[in-house]
């Protein structure tokens, strides 16, 4: 049963991650995700791109939001010089130093057109230059163009969405997966996976697969409003640190189970909520990782603020190489994550979502 669990989940995860969507052209995730969710309840979009799929278990509330952000990081076509290179912008965190000599696909007027981040061989730079990091304003992209016309003529324009190109691998170890965009499509793919394993639960479960996360939060921001949630569940593909050089403590390993975030410098989570969740991974004897961050940042960071506020957590697969082109996180993680919220949601009726709210008494 586990088994053709697994097999389901990685073919919902390789169609997302597979999918292309900059931060504000969310579109190809977003119907794929109503692909994925027809019949599961009531659809609709706010007007900046985020998808909300809404689900009655017999109780209007609580209402429970399970949010997840389409987009992936990518870039923009900024200009296009005499020589038929491409400029172009960062939408979303980069570090320049994983760019140079990456495939990339710029979306076209005329469909997806491959192109290659230049990149200098060793041999024309100085011991100097070799340490030194490129910003992405000094970037390039080369599709192979003879001059300026010729990218015009294939239908590139400025303003167009430039992403990582996509593939799909599973390692040596077929648990453990490689592809892009995993940073959040793991989220979105939880998020569908949930939705799909709920049966009568004692809430009202609200999907939102957010758009604009990786600029600035901002469909979460939208989204939160015609969702009004009690509750909120942010679902995400947070950075591994398991390996040399990432983090003085090791939060967030893989095929160490789901990421249970305490803190980051946008949000804390809701103490009543936090524990709850710990106690639920406890009795179902899946392991958990909490971990507490210097740095970054998700949806939780508007969501826990709406209205009155919103009793808030995120919970993630932890995904090594987040960021770049490619990501590594385990389907055992990803497993475990759908059967802890999953569990959750079917624990949170109203008299347990108050008690989040209710002061700590001696």
């Amino acid at each position: 049963m586990l088994k053709n669990s697994v097999v389901k989940s990685k073919e919902i995860l390789k169609s997302l991650t597979l999918t292309n969507g900059a931060p504000g052209f969310e579109k190809p995730v977003a119907r794929k995700v109503e692909e994925l969710l027809d019949g599961i309840g009531t659809i609709s979009y706010d007007k900046l791109g985020s998808i909300i799929v809404e689900k009655n278990g017999g109780f209007d509330n609580p209402r429970i939001m399970l949010a997840a952000h389409m987009d992936e990081v990518a870039f923009m076509v900024k200009g296009i010089t005499e020589a038929g290179l491409i400029k172009f912008v960062a939408l979303g965190g980069w570090w320049p130093h994983v760019l140079p000599a990456q495939k990339v696909v710029v979306q076209g007027n005329k469909g997806p057109i491959t192109g290659v981040i230049g990149a200098l061989p060793p041999h024309y730079l100085s011991p100097a230059d070799r340490e030194k990091v490129m910003p992405i304003k000094n970037m390039v992209i080369d599709i192979g163009a003879f001059d300026a016309k010729n990218v015009q003529e294939l239908g590139i324009e400025v303003g167009q969405p430039i992403l990582p190109f996509g593939e799909w691998t599973e390692m040596a170890n077929p648990e453990i997966i490689c592809t892009k965009a995993l940073d959040d499509r793991v989220g979105v793919a939880l998020m569908v996976q949930i939705m799909k394993n709920l049966k009568k639960h004692p809430n009202t479960v609200i999907a939102a697969g957010t758009a604009q996360e990786e600029v600035g939060v901002r469909g979460a921001k939208t989204a939160v409003n015609l969702v009004n949630p009690d509750v909120a569940i942010i679902l995400e593909g947070p950075p591994a640190d398991d390996f040399p050089g990432t983090a003085e403590f090791v939060q967030g390993a893989m095929r160490k189970g789901p990421q249970i975030r305490a803190y980051d410098p946008t949000a804390i989570a809701n103490p009543g909520l936090f524990n709850f969740i710990k106690t639920r991974a406890t009795a179902l004897k899946i392991p958990f990782q909490v971990t507490v961050r210097d740095s970054g940042g998700t949806d939780a960071a508007v969501i826990h603020v709406h209205s009155h506020g919103v009793p808030s957590i995120v919970i993630g697969v932890p995904v090594r190489y987040a960021h770049t082109h490619i990501g590594l996180m385990s389907m055992k993680d990803f497993e475990h994550t759908t059967q802890l919220v999953v569990d959750i949601i079917m624990n949170l009726d109203q008299k347990t979502v108050k008690s989040f709210l209710e002061p700590v008494r001696k």
